[in-house]
């Protein structure tokens, strides 16, 4: 009765959703499809969710200061959730083909046209309950063949949520302006011959986010994102290729600052054409400074990814999972020590901003329709919650509001604002000093500092490889650029293994990739120290191997 009343309070405040028609004929046509969609003789639905999506999107990319592609563009996307079952054992949660493991989704009519939208969510619906139907009965099989015993269900129980936000008044936005901003930070990459290619993308994209399900949950957000992306490859020395990107991330175009952006993508392109002669290394253990873009990419990597995404869904071969779903590690370890007792962690969506910095990780409620509050994950170095959604876990029977996803894949439980504290910091000058210092104890001639890490999708492997790194020299400070290298054996002990950190946190805003093969990318910050100080990491020269260097100079350079 309480939940009824918050409800009719919250809609007899709230005109907008009288109003929106494309709301009205989700719930419409769910009420339809809940109580009357059923074959003769066959289950009915115990549950159905509508997502619909619109974008309005500017996009521009260019290279040695010329647009290559610029778009403007507005669409309107839906996918649908119908299960046969129940919350303990429902059709949800299995592969039983190896392309088939995504939502089925519509284009929908850009104007709210009320009959227009429920024609479209009455073919999703059919569609969705056919294949529920052909996926229940798969996974009964499975179920059989394999004699599985340990089920934890498919479904949490999570009260009914009404959110509806006031649209807001997004600022008029330039699109000009920022195409011929564009198109002169792309012309930096004309002074840099070792660079073989590069483009500088813009995106500005405005999403509205409608939900509803059959357990009475809706709700209406609005987000925005601006971002610059910059992709380069280069060919060093000795014939390697490496292809790499830096991304610069803020809820709106007005968070940003473009004459401080020009600067860190001069100093990005300077830094990567510079690695062109690194030095070679054949092998080195020993202490390891990670700094600004790499220390986020630690934390992310092997932190944050290894308490996300779980549980993992059945396949009807377990091969499929390589190609559909990136494994948490750390999932195992609820209530063990993963970090240094200085280390605590907690995640925040709440909160969008940081010393005036924006936390593109933020969210008032999760694509499941569950409100978030302040999660605490790592107390003193111990591991004390990972992240769920409305999928049960052994003894985790209730989402904690991180349940996130976009139209191409299943939601799964992924981080939003991930605040990462050290109780044991220094400044930067004071832990290079104790870097040097751990060498000469090490009687080495040399430590690492590494910049920046390439991002991994390989389950075998936990962490990416370097991509920016030097050598520091003991006796003279100097940094000399490494040449391509590779991590041996790095894992879960570096977390461990941190020394201290810096008193200066950075705010690593970054677009998270999803688990499933066919997913997207979602939204994530990290708030972290801007550096750490690792003990002892392996480094080792490179398995790759080089190719041929075009026969022909760049004719820009020739």
């Amino acid at each position: 009765m309480k939940i009824k009343l918050i409800i009719l309070l919250i809609l007899g405040s709230c005109p907008l959703f009288s109003e929106d028609i494309v709301l009205n004929a989700m719930k419409d046509e769910m009420k339809r499809n809940i109580s009357k969609l059923q074959f003769e003789n066959l289950n009915k639905p115990y549950f159905i969710s509508y997502s619909i999506y619109d974008s309005t999107s500017y996009f521009v990319s260019a290279s040695l200061g010329s647009i290559k592609q610029d778009n403007f563009y507005i669409s309107r996307d839906g996918k649908v959730d119908i299960r046969i079952g129940n919350k303990d054992f429902d059709s949800s949660n299995f592969i039983s083909n190896f392309d088939d493991y995504k939502p089925l989704r519509r284009n929908f009519p850009i104007e709210d046209d009320y009959d227009a939208i429920r024609k479209v969510l009455w073919l999703l619906s059919d569609d969705g309950y056919k294949a529920a139907l052909e996926k229940y009965s798969q996974k009964d099989a499975y179920r059989k063949k394999k004699d599985i015993k340990e089920i934890y269900g498919d479904l949490t129980e999570e009260n009914p949520v009404v959110h509806i936000e006031k649209e807001p008044e997004f600022p008029q936005f330039d699109f000009n302006k920022y195409k011929e901003w564009v198109k002169k930070v792309s012309n930096i990459f004309r002074k840099y011959k070792n660079i073989q290619d590069s483009d500088v993308n813009l995106n500005y994209s405005i999403l509205t986010k409608r939900f509803v399900n059959s357990e009475g949950t809706f709700y209406k957000t609005y987000s925005s994102q601006f971002s610059v992306s910059v992709y380069i490859q280069i060919q060093n020395e000795t014939g390697y290729k490496i292809n790499d990107s830096k991304d610069f991330i803020y809820n709106s175009f007005l968070s940003s600052d473009l004459t401080k952006t020009e600067q860190q993508i001069e100093n990005y392109a300077r830094t990567i054409n510079d690695s062109y002669k690194g030095e070679k290394i054949d092998y080195y253990v020993g202490p390891a400074i990670f700094e600004d873009d790499a220390a986020g990419e630690f934390f992310n990597q092997l932190f944050v990814r290894n308490i996300s995404f779980n549980p993992k869904p059945w396949a009807e071969k377990d091969e499929w999972l390589k190609y559909y779903y990136d494994i948490p590690k750390l999932t195992e370890r609820l209530g063990k020590r993963i970090f240094p007792a200085f280390i605590s962690v907690y995640d925040n969506p709440l909160v969008s901003l940081y010393n005036g910095i924006d936390l593109t990780g933020s969210y008032k409620i999760d694509d499941e329709g569950v409100k978030p509050e302040k999660l605490e994950i790592v107390k003193k170095g111990k591991l004390l919650n990972i992240y769920s959604s409305r999928i049960p876990y052994k003894d985790i029977k209730k989402s904690n509001a991180h349940g996130r996803g976009s139209l191409y894949s299943f939601i799964s439980p992924s981080a939003g604002n991930v605040f990462i504290n050290s109780e044991k910091t220094f400044t930067h000058n004071e832990l290079i000093e104790k870097l040097i210092n751990m060498g000469k104890e090490q009687d080495l001639d040399y430590v690492l500092v590494i910049k920046k890490i390439g991002r991994t999708s390989e389950n075998e492997k936990l962490i990416g490889d370097p991509i920016i790194a030097y050598k520091l020299d003991i006796k003279t400070k100097k940094e000399i650029p490494l040449d391509v290298s590779e991590f041996d054996g790095i894992g879960f002990r570096a977390l461990r293994d941190i020394m201290a950190t810096d008193n200066m946190y950075l705010v690593y805003n970054f677009n998270q990739k999803e688990p499933f093969y066919s997913g997207n990318y979602i939204p994530t910050s990290i708030i972290c120290p801007k550096t750490i100080l690792i003990q002892e990491v392996e480094l080792k020269k490179t398995e790759k191997k080089t190719e041929k260097k075009p026969y022909l100079k760049n004719p820009y350079f020739n």
